[in-house]
């Protein structure tokens, strides 16, 4: 089994009980980057970007930012 790391977005905006809309209200994201991020389009995180999301959802631990899933890999 292989592991890869995976932002956990849509479990804080649920716990926040926040759309989208309300995140790009929150910080200095774009839209499309909410968007990508919420999607999981985005492979890699600048720290201004991760700065904007440990502060808008008041993380005081990355492990509330990020998770570790396992995921079969292709032959």
């Amino acid at each position: 089994m292989a592991k890869e790391v995976k932002l956990r977005l849509r479990v804080l905006l649920a716990e926040k009980e926040w759309e989208q809309k309300d995140l790009v209200e929150r910080t200095n994201l774009t839209n499309r980057a909410v968007s990508d991020l919420y999607n999981d389009k985005t492979k890699s995180y600048t720290k201004t970007t991760l700065n904007e999301l440990v502060q808008a959802f008041e993380i005081t631990d990355m492990n509330e930012l990020f998770k570790v899933v396992e995921f079969e890999e292709d032959k």
